[in-house]
This record gives structure tokens, sequence and C-alpha cells, in this order.
């Protein structure tokens, strides 16, 4: 059974013993996020966390969703995240297998209808005392592009100011911040919609940096198995997901900014935070007992790091497209999405690579990663003790590494073709005849 909103995805995790549900009364402003924190550094990732009696609100509040390999294999209805890499290669054999989406006239996400918004009487979280305010933390934000219409579903930090207004901070060369740049140039207000609460696999989709010809809402109804139902929202020509437990709907006025103030962010420290497109809100619509999820930044190990591993698996078949002698690749929960990667190669030409690496620096996901190690090929699947324990045994300080501009390291860890400056090493391997005698006599060694 596809997954389809995120009340299906509550039911999976309680079934499977994933789900912790709190009834003490529970503050919003920090102590959620408390709560979430220390869950999080739990062995395994802890518990699904419901939080059901939120001091000054109705509403309750969902955290670490996806917070462990195996949540989010449940998220994504795979029996483990490594089949998320053969899915996508399927898809991107066959991009037509991707379903658009259904349009629906009645949705539960507008069974409430506020022309007046009162943002706060909804528990978003203030997750870190030196935070601006509260933030919400896995929207997923709707916006159009003014001369093609091509819809972009991003998941962009969402600042709440007051009852009326937040702020949206999108990344320069993100699809969000490429629509609002066209919207400036023509000096045009610009409709906005942020939907909080959907499908899993959407919620995924909407973190991805997918190619130009899968759209958001498209990939995630083929992860789901199923279309993706959306509706019209109130204001504009953005569609919303008819599943969603909430959406604010606004408009950006040409050049309304606001300062967002510091967010507390998975590097350990605050990131000051920076004027950001002010969207003054129209209306909001939602179920009558709508559910506000929400993930809690800050240091490893937290939900955010769970996610990245399923988006390993997905991405790594862009990446053998961008360059085929990629095998495998792993990054490590430290580095959050791209901070830093693993890669295995097939190495077959001397500077393959150096080469490697600077189509990695050039485009795609990881050009902005901090630390990418390029490795021989494995009999294995990579992993990250054995990508290290590579690296430090063939690489040549400093011949070996890459230093961009930007301060990013990559790092050339292959072994060496003589023509290379490198040597022919003879690799360890066990005697085959002995290997098949020690396997045929396992159990007599009273080993099981």
């Amino acid at each position: 059974m596809a997954i389809r909103d995120l009340r299906d995805f509550l039911a999976v995790l309680d079934t499977a013993g994933e789900l912790h549900r709190v009834d003490a009364e529970v503050d919003s402003e920090l102590e959620i996020s408390c709560i979430t924190d220390r869950q999080s550094k739990l062995p395994g990732g802890g518990k699904a966390l419901l939080f059901q009696n939120v001091k000054g609100s109705s509403h309750p509040v969902a955290t670490n969703l996806f917070g462990s390999p195996s949540r989010m294999a449940l998220a994504l209805q795979v029996e483990h995240l490594s089949l998320l890499s053969g899915k996508m290669e399927q898809l991107l054999a066959a991009p037509e297998s991707a379903p658009a989406p259904t349009l629906v006239g009645q949705a539960p996400c507008q069974e409430v209808i506020e022309r007046h918004p009162n943002l706060g009487r909804y528990p978003f979280l203030k997750s870190w005392p030196d935070d601006g305010g509260r933030f919400i933390t896995l929207p997923l934000v709707f916006t159009r592009d003014p001369e093609t219409s091509l819809v972009n579903c991003g998941m962009y930090r969402v600042r709440i100011f007051d009852d009326g207004c937040v702020g949206i901070r999108w990344k320069q060369g993100s699809g969000g911040f490429a629509h609002h740049s066209k919207y400036l140039a023509a000096g045009l207000p610009m409709p906005v919609a942020i939907a909080v609460g959907a499908a899993p696999a959407l919620t995924l989709a909407a973190m991805l940096p997918l190619p130009e010809r899968l759209d958001e809402v498209s990939f995630a109804g083929y992860l789901n198995g199923t279309p993706v139902a959306m509706v019209p929202s109130l204001g504009s020509a953005l569609q919303v997901p008819a599943e969603a437990e909430l959406v604010i709907e606004g408009v950006i006025d040409p050049g309304a900014t606001r300062y967002e103030g510091a967010f507390g962010n998975h590097t350990g420290s605050y990131d000051p935070g920076e004027e950001v497109p002010l969207v003054r809100v129209t209306c909001v619509t939602r179920r009558k007992d709508p559910i506000c999820p929400a993930t809690v930044v800050g240091p490893p190990p937290m939900e955010d790091c769970y996610l990245a591993k399923a988006a390993e698996r997905l991405l790594l078949p862009l990446l053998r497209r961008q360059c085929p002698e990629i095998v495998d690749l792993v990054m490590p929960v430290e580095g959050i999405f791209h901070g830093c990667a693993v890669i295995s190669i097939e190495k077959k030409t001397a500077g393959q690579g150096r080469r490697v690496l600077e189509s990695l620096r050039g485009e795609g996901w990881l050009k902005r990663g901090k630390l990418l190690v390029v490795v021989d090929e494995t009999r294995e699947r990579l992993t990250l003790a054995h990508g290290f324990w590579q690296a430090l045994n063939a690489v040549r300080f400093p011949a070996d590494l890459v230093v961009t501009p930007d301060g990013c390291l990559g790092v050339d860890a292959t072994g060496k073709f003589p023509e290379e400056g490198g040597e022919q090493k003879q690799l360890l391997q066990p005697d085959a005849s002995v290997s098949a005698q020690v396997e045929r006599r396992w159990r007599e060694y009273g080993f099981h």
C-alpha cells in the first residue's frame, strides 16, 4: 500500500513499533527540540516522536520521523536503502515511468480556510536558545517560473515573523532562488505556497537536486508507486499536495526582505542568518486537526543524516552518468548530505582519479563538498572504514591533493600507474585452494 500522507506514515511507524507518543505537556520553544535531540542520539536513532499535548496549541507535533535507517526504509517502502539505486536507474532509463500528479477538486488540506491568518496558533519550533525565532523546518515550498511556468518544490527553511509574515531562505542555485530572481527582475509579485506535512516520498524529493527533466512531484509519485494528488491553491495558479496537513499561501512583493535571525545548524554552531525574501501571507488552509511535522537540525547524528543516506543511494546513478567510471560512494553522516564523500572508481588510465575530481567539482550535487576522496573500486560494497583505509595507504602528500579557491579539498587516493610515478603493487589475496578448503570445512571447525 502506498503511503499517501503523513498519517499513513505514522500508522506504518506505529505498527512497526517505531513511534513513541508523548502525552505530557511540552513546550514548542526549546523543550520539544531538546527531547528530540536526546532521542536522536540514542543507538539506532531512537524513536519517532508524536507530541500530543503542546503548550499553547491544540495541534500535535511529530519529530524524528526519518531518524533511523529502518524508518527511512519504511518511509520509501523498500527493504533496504541500497535498493534505491536500482529504482533510480530504472527511472533514468525510462523517465516516462514517473507518474504525473493527479488534480483533484476537493482536498483534506482545504477542510478549513483561514482568510485572516494566525500563524501563532501553530506549534512551529524554536530549537536552540539563540535562534532568531520559530522556524518551519520541513516545509515544501512551491514556486512557479514566470517565463516557463515550470514548478519547483524545494525544502527551504521558513522563519515565522508574526501571524501574517514569514521569510524563506533559499540558496543561490536552487529552483526557488532562480524563480524569485526572475520575478524580481520583472518587478512582479511572486506567489508562494508552503505545504507542511505530506507523504515521505515528497518530503525527500523536495530535498534532492534532481535533473531538470524530473520534477519533484512526479518523482515522489514514482517512489511511492502512485501519483501524488494535487489541488489548486486558493490565491494563485500554484497547486499544492491535497493530503498536506496545512498550506500557507502568500506573495513576495518585489524587493521585500527581512532579516531572519540566527539558526542553529548541523555544524554545531549558529548560522547568523541573512536578509530573506518576505512572504505576505494571504491565507492558511488546513485539515480540521493538522499535525505539524518538524525536524531538529544540530550536531549529528540527527534525522537529516538518514535522509542523506537515502539521498546517497538515489543520487549515485546520477553521478555514474556524469562519470561512468564511478562504482560506488559513501557519505559519512558527519558530512550531512554533500559535505564529504568517498567515491570509488574503476580506474583504467593515468590521471583518471584527478579527472573525476575535476568533473565532480565542476558540476552536479557534490560540487560544494568540502572533502571529496576518490579511491579504487573494492570487491565488496564500499564502506567508510575501507575507503579511508585505502585512501591513507594510497595518497601521496601533497601531490595528490587538489585545493579549490573556495577552500574545498579533493584527494586522488587511487593507486598510481607507473606513468603517474607509482609502482606496481601485489595485492594480498588468500590462496584459492586453501580458501575453498576452509569454506568446505567451516562447520567442522565449530563455526556456524
